[in-house]
């Protein structure tokens, strides 16, 4: 960059992920009662839309539903070490406090007949990969606890 910026912008995370989904009902179901996030108000302005929240300072992730949406689910990625689409969005990944809260979550992933892949360790934290309803790769990550 010719023009570097000088100051920092007081950014403070994200806001929220929009996505798409061909049944908003199921998502709602899957990230509330698989992941236990909190769904907001389902709101019918410019089509069924709601936002689910994960905790924190975020809004989430934001769904519309359009019935006809096409998803490009690449559910083979958790058995692959760098199976990286170009141009694509790859994984989001939500941060969990703890190995406890991460193993009960694996546990309900199970009951449910969730494919997950095996627990992993990069540098300081932990996690394991895990689609949704839609076929989108969703990561959980926590900090290693130490030896």
């Amino acid at each position: 960059m010719d023009n570097p910026v000088e100051t920092k912008t007081p950014w403070r995370g994200f806001h929220h992920v929009a996505l798409v989904t061909p049944d908003l009902d199921a998502s709602i179901r899957f990230y509330r009662d698989v992941l236990g996030m909190q769904a907001g108000e389902v709101m019918e302005r410019q089509g069924r839309h709601c936002f689910i929240t994960p905790g924190g300072d975020t809004w989430g992730l934001h769904f519309f539903e359009h019935v006809d949406a096409e998803l490009f689910a690449q559910p083979e990625i958790l058995t692959q070490r760098y199976g990286f689409l170009r141009g694509a969005l790859q994984h989001i990944a939500f941060a969990l406090s703890d190995e406890a809260a991460a193993r009960a979550l694996r546990e309900r992933l199970q009951q449910q007949g969730v494919e997950i892949t095996p627990i992993n360790e990069l540098g300081p934290i932990r996690n394991f990969l895990f689609t949704d309803n839609n076929g989108l790769i969703l990561e959980a990550a926590w900090p290693k606890e130490a030896p």
